[in-house]
């Protein structure tokens, strides 16, 4: 096999994977693959027949131009019997109504149905949110942001159990996620490839502490740390760092503990400094 054919298939197969996704190009393996090694031998044949001639590759050309409109095809029709199941990410076949590997609910479509327009009946490539004779949204996208919300609602639905004294996250993004690591709470949400408005739902939340009684307060005030004294514990906010992982998934820590210097911290009075009267004052 030579270095362009190896490069082909390795293409092919990382092309179908962005086109309809991860859960789906797993699904569809090994024959994914078999159709990768095909389609590559294809075009490494029309390549080297085209330099052995030594002409314009239009055999070559060809086949790259209808390569794409293959392997669209091609995973249409793997996916007529594919559901994927919304929690897990597993594939299984048409029939069936709850994931065997999780037992989570199907959905009521197959991969391939969630593509065919509802307004305008086209079957779209697996993979495409919006119809590409219309641009109406497809089926398939309609499920995934219901799926994504009913998950985000179900962190969210924790917050009053972990988080009952900080006002409950209003800001946007999805994915949203909540760890307790003991010592402090750890909540994100993805935008996206957003950084604008990652950071900007940051500063909107960081709003919302102050409008609920959240301050800076101890020796170094800063508007990256805020807290509140509620029955003589002293809750704390930390969005300093919470772009150090991914710029557009800001991770927020909730702890508790008083900043340095108290809660209360006042600066002292400078000390005068002492004048010639001061001197018979002793």
């Amino acid at each position: 096999m030579g270095f362009l054919e190896r490069a082909i298939r390795k293409g092919i197969r990382e092309g179908v994977g962005k086109a309809v996704g991860d859960a789906i190009s797993k699904a569809i393996e090994p024959t994914a693959t078999n159709f990768a090694n095909k389609a590559a031998e294809h075009l490494d044949n029309a390549t080297n027949n085209a330099a052995a001639q030594q002409r314009t590759p239009s055999g070559f050309e060809n086949a790259f131009s209808n390569l794409e409109r293959a392997a669209q095809n091609y995973t249409t029709e793997m996916s007529k019997n594919l559901k994927i199941c919304p929690v897990c990410g597993k594939g299984a076949t048409a029939e069936k109504s709850f994931c065997p590997a999780c037992g989570e609910k199907l959905p009521e479509k197959t991969v391939a149905e969630g593509a065919v327009c509802n307004s305008c009946g086209k079957q779209n490539p697996v993979g495409t949110k919006f119809c590409t004779d219309c641009g109406a949204k497809l089926p398939s996208a309609i499920e995934e942001e219901t799926a994504q919300k009913i998950k985000d609602d179900n962190v969210i639905a924790q917050w009053s159990n972990l988080l009952d004294v900080y006002p409950v996250w209003n800001c946007g993004g999805k994915n949203y996620n909540i760890e307790d690591y003991g010592d402090h709470i750890m909540f994100s949400a993805d935008f996206e490839n957003n950084d604008y408005a990652a950071r900007n739902a940051v500063e909107q939340y960081r709003q919302l502490l102050l409008q609920n009684g959240f301050r800076q307060a101890g020796q170094y005030p800063s508007p990256q740390h805020l807290y509140k004294m509620i029955d003589g514990a002293c809750y704390h906010v930390d969005t300093e760092h919470c772009f150090e992982g991914d710029s557009d998934c800001p991770c927020i820590y909730f702890l508790t503990g008083e900043p340095t210097g108290g809660f209360d911290y006042v600066k002292p009075e400078p000390k005068k400094p002492l004048g010639f009267k001061d001197l018979f004052n002793f």
